[in-house]
């Protein structure tokens, strides 16, 4: 009887694990954090959405500080331009476009996943296109892609915006992006200056709608 009771308390116990392992399994799929796929983020960017007639007075550049002031809602036809660029640590270079539209953001080493967040209540929504622009003739050279984060009346919901760092083989017009691969953008800018002559920067264009903060997460990859 003993050794009876024994193997069921066993197979009890290991359907029970099994149980509660499926539930812990299923709580993690739901889950859109992307902390729990990535970890701890390399960089936390809080793009904050102020009234139009806000002012905070000078440039807001110091490469420290993590946060950026657009207006809470923008302008048809005036989206927020936030230059970015790749450098030896995160640091915001202009924090402040309510002077002249532009913001400007470099990135550390490495690639990145990147994941975008509508936070405060109520949360709007907002859209990002991440373009390839050619400085030299002052055009908007290749929508690398768009994402349209959503506003929220209670948990925020988190957007994957990788594929604005990454240009894929289908939609490379200038062949230098290897058949089924992508390209890290910045990589890319740097094949597309070493096969022509022009100058070539990358930008997000941010379109907001009542939106008070946008929280932009960095995770390394590469």
């Amino acid at each position: 009887m003993k050794t009876k009771k024994t193997k069921l308390s066993i197979a009890a116990l290991i359907m029970t694990i099994i149980a509660l392992s499926s539930i812990a399994f299923a709580a993690f799929a739901r889950s859109t954090n992307p902390n729990q796929l990535y970890g701890a983020p390399a960089y936390v960017l809080n793009i904050i959405g102020k009234k139009d007639s806000w002012s905070g007075g000078g440039t807001y550049d110091n490469p420290d500080r993590h946060t950026m002031f657009v207006p809470q809602t923008t302008a048809a036809a005036s989206n927020v331009t936030i230059w970015m660029t790749q450098g030896i640590d995160f640091a915001v270079l202009d924090g402040n476009a309510f002077n002249d539209g532009n913001c400007s953001f470099q990135l550390g080493p490495g690639k990145y996943a990147v994941f975008i967040v509508a936070l405060g209540k109520p949360g709007g929504d907002a859209n990002v296109q991440g373009w390839i622009y050619n400085a030299t003739d002052n055009t908007y050279l290749l929508q690398v892609g768009s994402v349209t984060v959503k506003g929220h009346s209670g948990k925020p919901q988190w957007t994957n915006a990788t594929d604005l760092f990454w240009v894929g083989s289908g939609t490379d017009p200038f062949g230098l992006v290897p058949a089924g691969t992508s390209m890290w953008v910045f990589d890319y800018i740097t094949a597309l200056q070493n096969s022509s002559t022009g100058t070539y920067m990358y930008l997000w264009s941010l379109m907001t709608n009542n939106d008070k903060l946008l929280q932009v997460r960095f995770y390394q990859i590469g």
